[in-house]
């Protein structure tokens, strides 16, 4: 199947397992480089686990040729340093859903800080890893094609991230934009993976 040809695809209910070491290292960003220690571990553990009666995973994608893709997606169609210039992106939209960010709206309301932080940290790991979920799915779709997926790029500029989530009308799963150009649910990720040319036609 030619990538022009693939219709949106839309996904719930999909597992997905944090990584504790990513999680660690984006709550030492949180916390300004916090020590590592057992206590620390068990309580990412802990949250972690937790998190799992809390994910409502969702996501879509579709991929596109250029004359089919949204104008002001026009410089992602650009090859980045030792890429070659992609032949079709797949668009996509993916969240964890909202409960964690409820979770962590109450935390932070009870004065939970720290806690706050580790629901964060773990968050941003989730929304990372259904991003990566539905990268796995498209790499499999571009190997058909004798093509290779090239480097993920996420949409954080309003123009585009609002683009992708129009086209793919992001909000019949829940995900949205504001007028502020923020994406809700909060751990969400919006973006564009570029599909390289088939292998035979490369030198």
């Amino acid at each position: 199947m030619s990538p022009a040809a693939v219709a949106t695809k839309k996904i719930r209910k999909f597992r997905l397992h944090a990584r504790p070491s990513a999680v660690l290292r984006n709550l030492k960003v949180l916390l300004d480089n916090p020590q590592e220690t057992p206590e620390l571990s068990s309580d990412i553990e802990a949250e972690a686990k937790a998190a799992q009666a809390l994910l409502d995973t969702a996501a879509l994608y579709t991929t596109v040729v250029r004359g089919s893709a949204p104008g002001e997606l026009e410089t992602f169609w650009e090859p980045v340093a030792g890429d070659p210039a992609p032949v079709a992106l797949t668009l996509f939209a993916a969240t964890i859903g909202g409960g964690l960010e409820t979770e962590l709206s109450g935390a932070l309301s009870r004065g939970e800080t720290f806690r706050g932080r580790v629901l964060t940290a773990l968050g941003e790991e989730l929304a990372d890893q259904a991003a990566v979920f539905i990268e796995r799915l498209v790499g499999e779709e571009a190997q058909s094609d004798a093509c290779e997926l090239l480097s993920r790029r996420l949409c954080t500029e309003d123009n585009p991230q609002r683009a992708v989530l129009t086209f793919l009308d992001a909000g019949r799963i829940g995900i949205g934009q504001d007028s502020a150009g923020h994406r809700f649910p909060r751990f969400t990720r919006v973006g564009v993976i570029p599909w390289g040319p088939p292998s035979k036609k490369r030198k």
